[in-house]
């Protein structure tokens, strides 16, 4: 089967990048192809990057959700709702249970957790309830490690222990993903696509680190369904490889996508096809007469559609085959 050159991207870079928020820069993409990139690393950053969370909390003479705590200001619901905002990081990837403990009148923040057991709260200035004067708090809470987002009822047995109230819990460190994309170019080629991806965590993990290990999961889905080929597929492959190289290097400089000023000064200097040009390097072409910096770029950038680049080294067998002893 003919290989057709396929576009991937030849700039990835992070142009901001802290610990909670990344916004990443990749180009070109073939049309159609930043849309399907940017949507499948959405699902799988949200989905499958795992985190910690409060998975069920036990508070003396507290049954249930609906029983209020004594000495605190807030029901009981609110104050489960804000200890499922505590972002938490756990190095161990071990579930554990540690405590919160406070005496009033104060107000009770993330600060107040303990963070002895090897647990780190990411969010201590986070507000959980308002003890009166006088009123003791003291709650067990359970810390689970898992993956998206798990129910009350939805955690394994033998997990909650008696008398604990189970806790819907949101594992994923990953906060908020979003893409877009934008129309790009490569030389005069104008028909690609750029890709910018952010990405919010609560600071459990890193943007980077978290894109890291998606495509990776991405990368060892996808090879599961391309599986290494036989003897005769392979050589299949490096034939057709071989053919699309020498077809490349045996164009004109006409068929280029470049100014007429730039081809007329690489004729002038005895330059006469691409595998003339790949054979000579940024300096070689900075002698050339008539020929500047912005023409340059411009060759770059044309030999950059068909896969190439200056300063090649091409195997003399595939030079004589195209009639070109060596570099011009």
């Amino acid at each position: 089967m003919a290989r057709i050159p396929f576009q991937k991207p030849r700039h990835i870079e992070w142009e901001i990048n802290t610990d909670r928020y990344g916004r990443l820069v990749a180009e070109p993409f073939e049309k159609g192809y930043a849309l399907t990139v940017g949507n499948s690393v959405r699902r799988t950053l949200l989905s499958i990057i795992p985190g910690a969370a409060v998975s069920w909390v036990r508070i003396p003479g507290v049954p249930d959700a609906e029983t209020k705590i004594p000495g605190v200001a807030e029901d009981t619901v609110e104050v489960l709702l804000n200890l499922r905002k505590l972002a938490l990081n756990v190095p161990s990837g071990e579930p554990l249970t540690t405590r919160l403990d406070a005496t009033g009148p104060r107000d009770v923040t993330g600060a107040d957790v303990f963070e002895g057991t090897g647990l780190e709260v990411l969010n201590p200035e986070l507000p959980l309830c308002t003890l009166e004067a006088g009123a003791t708090l003291s709650i067990e809470v359970g810390v689970g490690v898992g993956r998206g987002y798990v129910n009350a009822a939805g955690h394994p047995a033998g997990t909650v222990p008696a008398g604990a109230i189970a806790m819907d819990a949101a594992f994923s460190p990953i906060q908020r993903v979003s893409y877009n994309v934008e129309a790009s170019r490569l030389g005069k080629v104008i028909d690609y696509e750029r890709l910018i991806l952010e990405v919010w965590t609560n600071g459990a993990v890193s943007p980077e680190e978290a894109l890291t290990r998606a495509a990776s999961y991405m990368r060892d889905h996808f090879a599961l369904l391309a599986p290494p080929g036989g003897p005769e597929e392979d050589e299949e492959v490096e034939e057709a490889g071989e053919g699309f190289l020498q077809e490349s290097l045996s164009k004109a400089l006409e068929e280029l996508p470049l100014p007429a000023r730039a081809i007329n000064a690489l004729r002038n200097a005895e330059i006469l096809t691409v595998a003339d040009l790949v054979q000579k390097t940024d300096a070689e072409l900075e002698n050339v007469k008539n020929l500047g910096s912005k023409s340059i770029d411009e060759i770059k950038d044309a030999l950059a559609g068909l896969g190439l680049s200056l300063g090649m080294r091409i195997d003399p067998a595939v030079l004589g085959a195209l009639g070109r002893g060596g570099a011009k």
